[in-house]
């Protein structure tokens, strides 16, 4: 093997190698950008507390909403008119 030939494996074998090593720093740089988005377990809690008492509100809207609306279906059977539905 001639001493281009040697040069050009070995530029090549470095190229393969300064790839690899680029994707590496890649994954790496991903994962740490990742890992700076972790919550705490401690503020987790917290927010799921806020989140509850929101589901909790909610439910008693849709609970008080369900009761006007099963009043306004009974009065509309009861005049005889048909509720027109919003398309």
């Amino acid at each position: 093997m001639s001493e281009g030939w040697a040069i050009a494996l070995l530029s090549g074998a470095l190229l393969v190698m300064t790839s690899v090593l680029t994707w590496v720093a890649a994954e790496l740089r991903l994962l740490h950008k990742s890992l700076r988005g972790f919550v705490e377990k401690s503020d987790c809690r917290e927010d799921m507390g806020k989140h509850c008492e929101r589901l909790d509100e909610l439910e008693k809207k849709v609970e008080d909403n369900s009761k006007f609306v099963a009043a306004v279906q009974q009065y509309h059977e009861m005049i005889g008119v048909p509720i027109v539905k919003a398309k």
